[in-house]
């Protein structure tokens, strides 16, 4: 067999790992800050089949979806700038599948974003958004 050596091209396999790794970094950063700052983690990555949410904390009496963006350059802009509408969308549903399962009664929810830059410096959005409508709880 004779070795090949690809130069100049990086294999999707590589900006994946390197985008997950960015990110994973990205998430226990945030997760420190938020400790740091008096928040209880409750979970991180909840999954369902609409979707992810980073962090769940909460902040005193008031439960927190917490989503982490980071920057792999500053090319990019301000990580924050990165949560749509259509994102938020599906973090406030996935959001809600949460509350279903744990919440009974009203219990106040926020919904914030923490943006990670290339120089590790964090940038903590309280109440970056919030439910509009039929998306209310």
């Amino acid at each position: 067999m004779v070795p090949v050596l690809c130069i100049g091209r990086r294999s999707r396999v590589s900006v994946y790992n390197s985008t997950r790794e960015k990110g994973i970094k990205g998430e226990k950063a945030a997760i420190e800050h938020l400790r740091r700052e008096g928040y209880k983690i409750i979970v991180t990555n909840f999954r369902t089949r609409m979707g992810e949410i980073d962090i769940i904390a909460k902040d005193g009496d008031v439960i927190v979806f917490v989503e982490v963006k980071s920057a792999l350059s500053p090319r990019f802009g301000n990580p924050v700038g990165w949560v749509t509408k259509r994102k938020q969308m599906r973090i406030i549903r996935v959001s809600q599948a949460y509350m279903m399962g744990t919440c009974t009664g009203q219990c106040p929810v926020r919904y914030d974003v923490i943006g990670i830059d290339t120089n590790g410096g964090i940038q903590h959005i309280k109440d970056a958004f919030r439910p509009r409508g039929d998306f209310f709880m």
